[in-house]
This record gives structure tokens, sequence and C-alpha cells, in this order.
């Protein structure tokens, strides 16, 4: 029988295509399903149960499918909450678009119920992000960090986490990853070309899958110490989507000047799509000294921000903007400054 970790990372392949059949459940349900749901893999589980692909006994069954249904009703939650979102930034004028959860679920999954998300993430433009927290401060939301001054957010912060309706968690982004991959990324390109999908009979702008491709892999390799299963599967269906054009990945993380980080996200689905030609290109990806100075910013959490800070400061271009950078980081509190932002 194999053990739990191999067991998981075949059912985050699950319905890719070459993946091979599932191996049975190698622990009682009770005990498999905490690991299941903090790799956000619930819904697959799910579903490879009702296809008839994962044995299991009755109360098993039972236990599984009340997981999946509390997931979804955290999901419709969320999802009602991003419609408010939505709404609540266009009366405010900002443009927006959706990333992650909800956007991937009905772009790239070929069930949205297969995807389980635990918060709301929107992307917003720079120069906006005041006004867009503002919205949701006057609507009863509340920042989870106090904003470190007042340039900080629009032109350095990867993120605003705000607390709104019920607790949800909002991320408003400006950027795509933090620390200086975040700084280098061409922001200006995320606007550009927004696809669509549809929720509750609503039309919501999102990024090209290509671009939630890049997106996936930068969060693969700089968020989480360990990406989650889940999220690899995000980046394995897009892999594997008919019609990826692999040059203009490739040539959107040349771009963005974060091929180091793309690539390494995107090595670690080997084991769920093999050697598909982006993922080849990523396996055999060099990175360059300067690359190999700036990733060892993001690996243990213990000083991460320190490291992420330093390296920032490298990469802004201009005296005036790492004295503004210099100025915001230094008003950090000591106890957070392990913390990534």
């Amino acid at each position: 029988m194999v053990d739990i970790g191999d067991w998981m990372t075949r059912l985050a392949g699950w319905g890719l295509p070459g993946a091979t059949a599932l191996p049975p459940v190698p622990a009682p349900m009770a005990g498999l399903l905490a690991p299941v749901r903090g790799e956000k893999l619930t819904g697959v589980l799910a579903a490879a149960v009702a296809a008839g692909d994962v044995d299991v006994t009755d109360t098993d069954r039972e236990l599984l499918l009340t997981a999946h249904r509390d997931a979804m009703a955290e999901v419709l939650l969320l999802e009602d909450v991003l419609l408010d979102a939505v709404d609540l930034l266009d009366r405010a004028g900002v443009a927006h678009r959706v990333l992650k959860g909800s956007a991937l679920a009905h772009l790239v999954h070929p069930d949205p119920a297969q995807r389980c998300f635990g918060d709301v993430d929107l992307l917003v433009e720079g120069r906006h992000v005041g006004r867009a927290v503002d919205a949701f401060v006057a609507a009863g939301g509340c920042r989870v960090q106090p904003q470190l001054s007042p340039v900080f957010d629009e032109r350095f912060a990867k993120s605003v986490t705000l607390r709104w309706q019920r607790s949800v968690e909002i991320d408003l982004h400006r950027t795509l990853a933090p620390g200086p991959y975040g700084l280098l990324l061409r922001v200006d390109d995320l606007r550009s070309s927004p696809v669509r999908f549809e929720l509750a009979g609503r039309a919501l702008d999102t990024l090209p899958v290509d671009m939630h491709l890049v997106h996936g892999a930068l969060h693969a390799a700089l968020g989480d110490v360990e990406p989650r299963l889940g999220n690899l599967r995000d980046l394995a269906l897009m892999l594997t989507r008919p019609g990826l054009d692999v040059d203009h990945v490739i040539g959107t993380a040349r771009r963005w000047r974060c091929e180091a980080p793309v690539a390494e996200g995107l090595a670690a689905v080997e084991d769920l799509v093999g050697l598909v030609p982006l993922v080849k290109w990523a396996v055999d990806f060099v990175p360059s000294p300067d690359d190999v100075r700036l990733l060892a910013g993001y690996r243990e959490r213990e000083g991460r921000f320190r490291r992420q800070a330093m390296s920032s400061m490298r990469v802004l271009s201009t005296w005036s903007d790492r004295a503004a950078y210099l100025r915001s980081v230094a008003r950090i509190p000591t106890r957070l400054r392990g913390r990534s932002r």
C-alpha cells in the first residue's frame, strides 16, 4: 500500500492525461479528510469517489460527502461575497480582475465543485488600491495590518488584506508576487486582454489562462514554503489545456523578469503531468546568479521579510523609490518582520 503522501499526489493528478489509477485509500476516511482538506483536494476526492475510481465503505462515503458539502457551503459563501465585492468596486469606479479560487474553478476545472478555496482575491491597479481599501472600510471592512506609509500600498505592496462580510478575507492585489519579483513584474500587462467567466449569471473579468498559469507558478515557487497539491493541480490542468501557447507563456515570464520562479513553480508539477513541453523547459532552466540570490529570500519562513526587503531594495530602479521603500519598511514592528507582505 502506498503511503498517504504518495496517494495524495496521485489524487491531485486524478483525471489528468496519462494519470495512473488510484490505489486503495491508505487510511480510514476519518483520518484522511484532514490532509485532503489541507491540500484543497476535498472536491477532487469526492469526484473520484462518485466516478467509481476510489472504492470506499458506505460510512466513509458519508463522511466524505459531509466534508464536501461543508467545503462547497464555504465556497458558495465566498462567491456570494465576491459578487458583493465586485459591485462595491464598480460603484467606487475601481477596475478589477478576479484572481485564483473562483476564476480558476470556473475557467480551468472540469467541474467548479472540484476546486476548494478559502478567500476572495481581486487585482486592482496600484494607484486605485487606496480607493478600493477606503470603499471596503466604509462598507464595514477592516484592514488586517495597518498601512506602512501613504505610498507603500500603491507602489510596493503585493496586496492589502481586509476582513469584510462575515469575516471573509479579501485580498486586494497590486501585483502577483511578494518581494522583489512582485516589483519586477510588469503590472500594466495585467490590465490588458481580460477574459470573462460566468458566476450566478454575472460575467466577471479575470486574467487570460496563460497569465493565470504564470501567476500559479509564481505562487507555487514564492508563496507557501511547500505548495499545496490543490494549487499544483491548477497548474497541471492549465499545462494540459488544449491550445496552450508555450512560447507565449515563456515570453511572458521573460518579459516580467521572473523566468526563474516560474520555472521553479512549473517544475514542481512534473509528478502530476510528466515532461510536457513547459515542464521540460522548467526542469532544464538554469537560474542566473542574481536569480539564485533573489530566490533565497523566499525560503524558510524565519527572517523571510528581512531577506525579501533587502532584495527588493536592489531591484528598485530609482533612488527615490528606494528611499520611499526603506522609510516604509522601517516602520514594521520587529515581531512582524518574519512575515511576507
